[in-house]
């Protein structure tokens, strides 16, 4: 038995060629070229599981290639080929070839602009290739496996959407293995985002400097933070994400000033009392308001501080405005 992995050549009368990539919308095919002329060609293709083809071809012409093609089929990517040559003078040539081949191009995915839509349980990555269809497993705290699945895509190269189950507060990490034709590329995300529950720091007017009275709330909050990366911490990279807001009372420029600098408090505060892990933080202003009110509304609701975590910056479906986040 002969085998075949690349573009290839055989001793003999017969010579065997064929590209181990198959270009999108083509058939697999041997291409063979007779030293002496043929009388009758007979190619038998067996793949596991599906029925052999079988194609003959008779009075080809010495130094003449002639291709023989058998079905698309990405499930297939490797096949058993007898070819049975009988020349004009009545003598005759065979050759068993096992050939190994992968469909379109080869595969990659871009992560670098990969969004989440935690709303639509949507994941939109892009890829180099056409993709038939993805396998996500859904991970959750600890690492305990939630849901596992194969889903249809049928779109690329370009933007693909992967879709996954269950709520984004459970989903801690996907992993994701893409499929096209015969190549596929793995890798993970994390869709996870999660609020930490608190009772928001009181600020003296028109001030950032955290109280006494107020640390004992932020104390309750780091122990909040320690049950997370117990939870979380050995499954995704836990970043940390503090928004600062207003009311709309005052100058809104000001307003944006003085709620970065109430949330980079907080956030040196968690620091300075043992919070080792990546702390992002943004000043809102009265531009995230948890009460809609008019221009002007002293509005205690909107004086506060969204404490986040997740591996990644709040995704969108989330409802926390898109932001340019600073690292503490």
């Amino acid at each position: 038995m002969i085998a075949l992995y690349a573009t290839a050549a055989l001793a003999g009368d017969l010579t065997f060629n064929y590209s181990p990539t198959i270009e999108p919308g083509a058939k697999p095919y041997l291409s063979i070229t007779p030293a002496r002329a043929v009388a009758s060609m007979q190619v038998v293709v067996e793949a596991t599981g599906a029925a052999p083809t079988k194609v003959v071809k008779t009075n080809l012409a010495a130094g003449k290639a002639v291709r023989f093609e058998w079905a698309r089929d990405t499930n297939v990517t490797a096949v058993t080929i007898h070819a049975l040559a009988t020349f004009a003078d009545g003598s005759e040539e065979e050759q068993y070839l096992e050939l190994a081949y992968s469909y379109g191009a080869q595969l990659s995915v871009d992560l670098s602009h990969a969004t989440a839509d935690v709303a639509a349980k949507t994941l939109t990555v892009k890829v180099t290739a056409p993709v038939d269809n993805v396998d996500v497993v859904s991970f959750g705290a600890h690492k305990a496996e939630l849901d596992r699945r194969s889903v249809p895509i049928n779109a690329g190269p370009g933007d693909i959407v992967v879709p996954w189950t269950l709520d984004a507060r459970d989903v801690v990490l996907l992993d994701v293995t893409v499929h096209a034709g015969g190549s596929w590329a793995g890798f993970t995300y994390s869709p996870w985002f999660l609020d930490i529950p608190h009772d928001d720091v009181r600020f003296e007017s028109d001030q950032s400097a955290i109280l006494a009275s107020e640390e004992p709330k932020l104390q309750a909050t780091l122990e909040q933070l320690k049950d997370v990366l117990d939870k979380y911490g050995e499954v995704v990279p836990v970043k940390l994400y503090i928004a600062g807001c207003t009311d709309t009372v005052g100058d809104g420029a000001h307003n944006d000033v003085l709620s970065q600098a109430r949330a980079k408090a907080i956030a040196g505060w968690l620091r300075g009392h043992g919070y080792d892990k990546p702390i992002f933080y943004h000043g809102f202003g009265e531009r995230w308001l948890a009460a809609p009110t008019g221009d002007g509304v002293d509005e205690a609701i909107n004086r506060r501080a969204a404490y986040m975590v997740g591996a990644n910056p709040p995704p969108t479906g989330s409802g926390v405005p898109s932001v340019s986040w600073t690292p503490l």
